[in-house]
C-alpha cells in the first residue's frame, strides 16, 4: 500500500516540476518577444530621428513673361504710271494711291488706288512698303482677291484673270510679287526693317467702255516661326 502512493506522489512532483519548467520556457519566450519589440522600436525612432536630422534648403524660380507684339503697316506707297505722251505731254492714264484705313494704333493698314481713263492692254504697277512696326519677326502668310461675294486665294510670282463684271470673261488680270527685299531673307521682314511689294494690274482685251471695276487685295503677315 505504500509504493502506490509513492507513485502517486512522484507523478505529482514530476507535474509541477514539468510545469515549472514550460512556465519558464514561456516566460522566456516572452522575455524575447519583448526584447526584439524593444530592439525594433529603437531600430524605428533612429530611423526617425536621421529624418527628423536632415537639412535641407529649397531653391525657387520665379518667371514672368512679357509677349510681343506683330504690327506691320503700310510705310510708303507709289506707283510706276508714266506720261504715255511726253511730247504732247498727254497723260492719257492717271494712278493714284493714298491712305485709306488706319487700325486703333493709327497704323495705316489698307491704301485706296484709283485708275482714271484705262484701257485695253495698260499696265500699271502699284508698290507698297511693308514695314514692321512691332517687336516680333513676321513672314508673309498669304493673300486673296475680293470681289462681290468672290474670294480668291492667290501667291506670289502667278498672275491670275478676275472676271470682274461676271459675264464670263476676264477684264482684268493681276500679279503680286516681292519686289524688293533689302535684308536678302524673303519674305520675312525683321522689326525695324520692311520690303516691297509690288501688285502689278492690266487691263485685258475683254474691259468694257465706261465701265468701273473694283477688287480688294488682302495680304496676311504672320509670325515668323508659324510660316512655312
Amino acid at each position: 500500500m505504500v509504493l502506490p502512493c509513492s507513485n502517486v506522489t512522484s507523478q505529482r512532483i514530476f507535474k509541477i516540476i514539468l510545469n515549472s519548467r514550460l512556465n519558464k520556457v514561456c516566460n522566456d519566450m516572452n522575455i524575447g518577444k519583448s526584447i526584439i519589440g524593444v530592439f525594433i522600436a529603437l531600430v524605428m525612432l533612429a530611423s526617425m530621428g536621421i529624418a527628423f536630422a536632415m537639412w535641407s534648403e529649397t531653391l525657387k524660380v520665379n518667371v514672368t513673361v512679357n509677349t510681343g507684339e506683330v504690327d506691320v503697316e503700310w510705310s510708303d506707297y507709289w506707283s510706276n504710271d508714266t506720261i504715255e505722251k511726253p511730247e504732247v505731254p498727254l497723260d492719257v492714264t492717271t494712278v493714284t494711291v493714298e491712305p485709306e484705313e488706319w487700325d486703333t494704333e493709327n497704323d495705316l493698314i489698307k491704301l485706296n488706288v484709283t485708275i482714271d481713263n484705262a484701257y485695253p492692254c495698260y499696265k500699271v504697277g502699284i508698290y507698297g512698303n511693308v514695314s514692321n512696326i512691332g517687336t516680333i519677326p513676321v513672314k508673309f502668310l498669304n493673300a486673296s482677291i475680293k470681289f462681290d461675294t468672290t474670294i480668291i486665294p492667290i501667291t506670289c510670282c502667278t498672275w491670275y484673270d478676275l472676271d470682274l463684271d461676271n459675264d464670263g470673261k476676264a477684264d482684268i488680270n493681276v500679279h503680286l510679287g516681292l519686289a524688293y527685299d533689302p535684308d536678302n531673307d524673303g519674305t520675312q521682314i525683321d522689326p525695324g526693317s520692311f520690303d516691297t511689294y509690288e501688285l502689278c494690274i492690266h487691263v485685258k482685251q475683254n474691259a468694257t467702255e465706261n465701265s468701273t471695276y473694283f477688287f480688294e487685295l488682302q495680304m496676311t503677315f504672320a509670325q515668323w516661326n508659324e510660316v512655312p
